[in-house]
Protein backbone atom coordinates (compact mmCIF):
# COMPACT_ATOMS: atom_id res chain seq x y z
CA UNK A 1 0.00 0.00 0.00
CA UNK A 2 1.56 3.32 -0.96
CA UNK A 3 1.86 6.29 1.07
CA UNK A 4 1.90 9.78 0.02
CA UNK A 5 1.99 12.88 2.08
CA UNK A 6 1.36 16.21 -0.22
CA UNK A 7 2.29 19.49 1.38
CA UNK A 8 1.00 18.55 5.09
CA UNK A 9 0.99 20.74 7.84
CA UNK A 10 -0.05 19.60 11.23
CA UNK A 11 -1.05 22.67 14.11
CA UNK A 12 -1.92 21.91 17.87
CA UNK A 13 -4.69 24.03 19.58
CA UNK A 14 -4.95 25.67 15.95
CA UNK A 15 -6.46 28.83 16.25
CA UNK A 16 -5.44 29.67 20.17
CA UNK A 17 -2.45 31.00 21.49
CA UNK A 18 -0.87 27.83 22.36
CA UNK A 19 -0.91 26.79 18.95
CA UNK A 20 2.10 24.58 17.61
CA UNK A 21 3.15 23.56 14.09
CA UNK A 22 4.24 20.28 14.57
CA UNK A 23 4.38 19.30 10.89
CA UNK A 24 5.19 21.55 8.33
CA UNK A 25 5.28 21.41 4.19
CA UNK A 26 5.90 18.01 4.32
CA UNK A 27 6.26 15.72 1.34
CA UNK A 28 7.17 12.69 0.44
CA UNK A 29 6.32 9.13 -1.12
CA UNK A 30 6.75 5.44 0.51
CA UNK A 31 6.17 3.45 -1.98
CA UNK A 32 3.97 0.09 -1.61
CA UNK A 33 6.20 -2.70 -0.30
CA UNK A 34 9.34 -0.72 0.85
CA UNK A 35 11.16 -0.26 4.28
CA UNK A 36 10.84 3.43 5.13
CA UNK A 37 13.19 4.30 8.55
CA UNK A 38 11.92 8.06 9.51
CA UNK A 39 14.54 9.16 11.51
CA UNK A 40 15.22 12.94 14.13
CA UNK A 41 15.63 14.19 17.35
CA UNK A 42 12.76 14.57 20.24
CA UNK A 43 10.26 17.29 18.90
CA UNK A 44 11.24 16.64 15.50
CA UNK A 45 7.35 15.75 14.48
CA UNK A 46 8.14 11.87 14.21
CA UNK A 47 5.34 10.86 16.31
CA UNK A 48 2.86 13.27 14.85
CA UNK A 49 3.83 12.23 11.86
CA UNK A 50 3.13 8.39 12.48
CA UNK A 51 -0.13 9.46 13.99
CA UNK A 52 -1.45 10.89 10.79
CA UNK A 53 -0.48 7.15 8.94
CA UNK A 54 -3.89 5.42 10.73
CA UNK A 55 -6.35 8.21 11.51
CA UNK A 56 -5.50 9.16 14.62
CA UNK A 57 -4.69 12.71 13.67
CA UNK A 58 -5.63 15.05 10.46
CA UNK A 59 -3.46 16.95 8.40
CA UNK A 60 -4.12 21.08 9.05
CA UNK A 61 -2.76 21.35 5.54
CA UNK A 62 -2.30 19.39 2.95
CA UNK A 63 -3.58 15.88 1.60
CA UNK A 64 -2.21 12.45 2.57
CA UNK A 65 -3.02 9.02 0.76
CA UNK A 66 -2.75 5.61 2.07
CA UNK A 67 -3.76 3.55 -0.74
CA UNK A 68 -7.06 4.34 -1.82
CA UNK A 69 -7.93 6.69 1.48
CA UNK A 70 -7.37 10.56 1.46
CA UNK A 71 -6.95 12.12 4.63
CA UNK A 72 -7.50 16.05 4.83
CA UNK A 73 -8.05 19.08 6.89
CA UNK A 74 -11.93 19.21 5.59
CA UNK A 75 -14.57 16.50 7.21
CA UNK A 76 -13.97 13.69 8.84
CA UNK A 77 -12.23 10.78 6.77
CA UNK A 78 -13.69 8.21 4.68
CA UNK A 79 -13.91 4.52 6.25
CA UNK A 80 -11.27 5.22 8.81
CA UNK A 81 -12.52 2.34 10.43
CA UNK A 82 -11.16 0.11 7.63
CA UNK A 83 -8.05 2.35 7.37
CA UNK A 84 -6.89 1.52 10.71
CA UNK A 85 -7.78 -2.50 10.31
CA UNK A 86 -5.30 -1.82 7.15
CA UNK A 87 -2.58 0.20 9.04
CA UNK A 88 -0.81 -1.75 12.26
CA UNK A 89 0.78 -0.25 14.25
CA UNK A 90 3.28 -1.31 17.23
CA UNK A 91 3.88 1.44 19.85
CA UNK A 92 7.03 1.44 22.55
CA UNK A 93 6.43 -1.26 24.83
CA UNK A 94 3.46 -2.84 23.34
CA UNK A 95 3.72 -5.76 26.14
CA UNK A 96 2.09 -2.18 28.34
CA UNK A 97 -1.50 -3.01 25.56
CA UNK A 98 -2.30 -6.18 26.99
CA UNK A 99 -5.01 -6.93 29.06
CA UNK A 100 -6.87 -10.23 28.77
CA UNK A 101 -6.96 -13.19 30.45
CA UNK A 102 -5.47 -15.63 28.24
CA UNK A 103 -3.15 -14.85 25.37
CA UNK A 104 -5.15 -16.63 23.03
CA UNK A 105 -7.88 -13.75 23.77
CA UNK A 106 -5.49 -10.96 23.51
CA UNK A 107 -4.36 -11.73 19.58
CA UNK A 108 -7.81 -12.35 18.86
CA UNK A 109 -8.92 -9.37 20.35
CA UNK A 110 -8.40 -6.95 17.52
CA UNK A 111 -10.03 -9.05 14.58
CA UNK A 112 -12.90 -9.89 16.72
CA UNK A 113 -13.99 -6.34 17.42
CA UNK A 114 -13.64 -5.83 13.61
CA UNK A 115 -16.26 -9.04 12.84
CA UNK A 116 -13.91 -11.42 12.08
CA UNK A 117 -15.29 -15.16 12.32
CA UNK A 118 -13.45 -17.54 14.90
CA UNK A 119 -12.51 -19.87 12.75
CA UNK A 120 -10.77 -17.25 10.15
CA UNK A 121 -9.21 -15.86 13.82
CA UNK A 122 -7.97 -19.26 14.88
CA UNK A 123 -6.53 -19.54 11.16
CA UNK A 124 -4.42 -16.11 11.36
CA UNK A 125 -3.36 -16.92 15.33
CA UNK A 126 -2.14 -20.50 13.94
CA UNK A 127 -0.32 -18.71 10.89
CA UNK A 128 0.81 -15.84 13.45
CA UNK A 129 2.50 -17.68 16.14
CA UNK A 130 5.82 -19.28 14.43
CA UNK A 131 6.21 -16.14 12.48
CA UNK A 132 6.44 -14.11 15.81
CA UNK A 133 8.63 -17.06 17.66
CA UNK A 134 5.82 -17.88 20.12
CA UNK A 135 4.52 -21.59 20.67
CA UNK A 136 0.97 -22.57 20.83
CA UNK A 137 1.16 -24.09 24.37
CA UNK A 138 1.06 -19.93 25.45
CA UNK A 139 -2.18 -19.96 24.13
CA UNK A 140 -3.82 -20.77 27.19
CA UNK A 141 -1.76 -18.62 29.51
CA UNK A 142 -1.93 -15.36 31.20
CA UNK A 143 -0.17 -12.88 29.23
CA UNK A 144 0.71 -11.69 32.87
CA UNK A 145 2.64 -15.10 33.48
CA UNK A 146 5.03 -14.63 30.28
CA UNK A 147 8.72 -13.45 30.10
CA UNK A 148 9.15 -9.45 28.98
CA UNK A 149 9.93 -10.58 25.20
CA UNK A 150 7.27 -13.20 25.62
CA UNK A 151 4.64 -10.15 26.38
CA UNK A 152 6.00 -8.22 23.56
CA UNK A 153 5.34 -11.37 21.10
CA UNK A 154 2.11 -11.67 21.71
CA UNK A 155 1.09 -7.95 21.59
CA UNK A 156 3.17 -7.80 17.89
CA UNK A 157 0.83 -11.13 17.30
CA UNK A 158 -2.16 -9.05 18.06
CA UNK A 159 -1.32 -5.92 15.48
CA UNK A 160 -0.59 -8.73 12.71
CA UNK A 161 -3.57 -10.98 13.16
CA UNK A 162 -5.35 -7.62 12.02
CA UNK A 163 -3.56 -8.54 8.80
CA UNK A 164 -2.43 -5.30 8.21
CA UNK A 165 -1.47 -4.16 5.09
CA UNK A 166 0.93 -1.20 6.20
CA UNK A 167 2.98 -2.15 10.04
CA UNK A 168 4.32 1.09 11.47
CA UNK A 169 7.03 0.31 14.10
CA UNK A 170 7.54 3.13 16.55
CA UNK A 171 10.86 2.24 18.54
CA UNK A 172 9.93 -1.10 18.51
CA UNK A 173 13.07 -2.34 20.17
CA UNK A 174 12.97 0.12 23.61
CA UNK A 175 14.04 -1.71 26.75
CA UNK A 176 15.63 -4.95 24.94
CA UNK A 177 19.15 -5.76 25.27
CA UNK A 178 21.52 -5.49 22.09
CA UNK A 179 20.76 -9.01 21.34
CA UNK A 180 17.12 -8.86 22.28
CA UNK A 181 17.06 -6.13 19.74
CA UNK A 182 18.06 -7.24 16.51
CA UNK A 183 15.98 -10.66 17.09
CA UNK A 184 13.59 -8.24 17.33
CA UNK A 185 14.31 -6.49 14.19
CA UNK A 186 15.46 -9.43 12.28
CA UNK A 187 11.60 -11.00 12.95
CA UNK A 188 10.16 -7.30 11.82
CA UNK A 189 11.89 -7.62 8.30
CA UNK A 190 11.54 -11.47 7.70
CA UNK A 191 7.34 -10.38 8.17
CA UNK A 192 7.80 -7.34 5.93
CA UNK A 193 9.27 -9.74 3.29
CA UNK A 194 7.19 -12.82 3.42
CA UNK A 195 3.59 -10.47 3.67
CA UNK A 196 4.39 -8.09 1.07
CA UNK A 197 4.49 -5.34 3.78
CA UNK A 198 4.70 -1.24 3.78
CA UNK A 199 6.87 -0.99 6.93
CA UNK A 200 7.61 2.32 8.64
CA UNK A 201 10.38 2.15 11.40
CA UNK A 202 10.34 5.32 13.92
CA UNK A 203 14.35 4.59 15.07
CA UNK A 204 17.03 6.86 16.85
CA UNK A 205 19.15 3.68 15.31
CA UNK A 206 21.20 4.72 12.03
CA UNK A 207 22.65 1.20 12.01
CA UNK A 208 19.52 -0.38 12.05
CA UNK A 209 17.63 2.42 9.53
CA UNK A 210 21.02 0.87 7.11
CA UNK A 211 20.37 -2.95 8.12
CA UNK A 212 16.99 -3.04 7.33
CA UNK A 213 15.62 0.23 5.52
CA UNK A 214 15.36 1.02 1.19
CA UNK A 215 14.80 4.61 2.06
CA UNK A 216 15.29 7.11 5.17
CA UNK A 217 13.31 9.89 5.68
CA UNK A 218 15.10 12.31 8.78
CA UNK A 219 12.81 15.27 10.13
CA UNK A 220 13.68 17.96 11.95
CA UNK A 221 11.75 20.85 13.53
CA UNK A 222 8.77 19.51 12.11
CA UNK A 223 10.16 19.43 8.37
CA UNK A 224 11.39 17.25 6.09
CA UNK A 225 15.42 17.66 6.45
CA UNK A 226 16.69 15.00 3.93
CA UNK A 227 15.23 12.08 1.97
CA UNK A 228 17.35 9.07 0.10
CA UNK A 229 18.33 5.74 0.05
CA UNK A 230 20.28 4.79 3.47
CA UNK A 231 23.79 5.28 1.88
CA UNK A 232 23.20 8.18 -0.25
CA UNK A 233 21.86 9.47 2.98
CA UNK A 234 24.53 8.63 5.30
CA UNK A 235 27.45 9.84 2.59
CA UNK A 236 26.38 13.43 3.96
CA UNK A 237 28.01 13.25 7.32
CA UNK A 238 28.48 17.32 7.27
CA UNK A 239 24.64 18.06 7.00
CA UNK A 240 23.92 15.12 9.26
CA UNK A 241 25.98 16.64 11.87
CA UNK A 242 24.23 19.85 11.32
CA UNK A 243 21.28 18.29 13.14
CA UNK A 244 23.10 16.60 15.45
CA UNK A 245 23.13 12.93 14.00
CA UNK A 246 25.68 10.68 13.58
CA UNK A 247 26.33 8.51 10.99
CA UNK A 248 26.40 4.08 12.02
CA UNK A 249 29.60 2.78 13.07
CA UNK A 250 30.54 0.20 10.20
CA UNK A 251 30.44 3.35 7.67
CA UNK A 252 32.38 5.48 9.69
CA UNK A 253 35.28 2.67 10.00
CA UNK A 254 34.77 2.09 6.03
CA UNK A 255 34.89 5.93 5.41
CA UNK A 256 38.62 6.11 7.71
CA UNK A 257 39.56 3.31 6.49
CA UNK A 258 39.34 3.79 2.61
CA UNK A 259 40.53 7.45 3.41
CA UNK A 260 43.82 6.67 5.01
CA UNK A 261 44.93 3.71 3.13
CA UNK A 262 43.53 4.72 -0.49
CA UNK A 263 41.14 2.01 -0.99
CA UNK A 264 37.86 1.24 -2.16
CA UNK A 265 35.87 -1.17 0.02
CA UNK A 266 31.97 -0.87 -0.30
CA UNK A 267 29.61 -1.42 2.21
CA UNK A 268 27.40 -4.40 1.10
CA UNK A 269 25.07 -4.87 4.51
CA UNK A 270 28.12 -6.79 6.35
CA UNK A 271 28.14 -6.48 9.91
CA UNK A 272 31.45 -4.51 11.16
CA UNK A 273 33.51 -8.28 12.57
CA UNK A 274 32.47 -9.34 9.08
CA UNK A 275 33.80 -5.95 6.75
CA UNK A 276 36.69 -6.14 8.86
CA UNK A 277 37.58 -9.97 8.14
CA UNK A 278 36.60 -9.54 4.43
CA UNK A 279 39.68 -6.60 4.66
CA UNK A 280 41.71 -8.65 6.30
CA UNK A 281 41.44 -11.55 4.03
CA UNK A 282 42.05 -9.62 0.87
CA UNK A 283 44.72 -7.86 2.65
CA UNK A 284 46.18 -11.31 3.05
CA UNK A 285 46.01 -12.14 -0.55
CA UNK A 286 47.53 -8.76 -1.33
CA UNK A 287 50.32 -9.46 0.73
CA UNK A 288 50.70 -13.28 -1.07
CA UNK A 289 51.02 -11.89 -4.33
Amino acid sequence: MEIQFKDVSYIYQENSPFAHKALEDISFTMDSGSFVAVIGHTGSGKSTLIQHLNGLSKPSRGEIMIGDFQLTAEGKPKDIRELRRKVGVVFQYPEHQLFEETVAKDIAFGPKNFGVEQEEINRRIEDILPAVGLSEELLARSPFDLSGGQKRRVAIAGVLAMSPEVLVLDEPTAGLDPRGQREMMDMFYKLHKERGLTTVLVTHSMEDALTYADKIIILNKGQKYMEGPPLEVFRQADKLREVQLGIPEVIQFLNQYNERFGTSFSYQHQSLRELAYEIKEQLEVGSDE
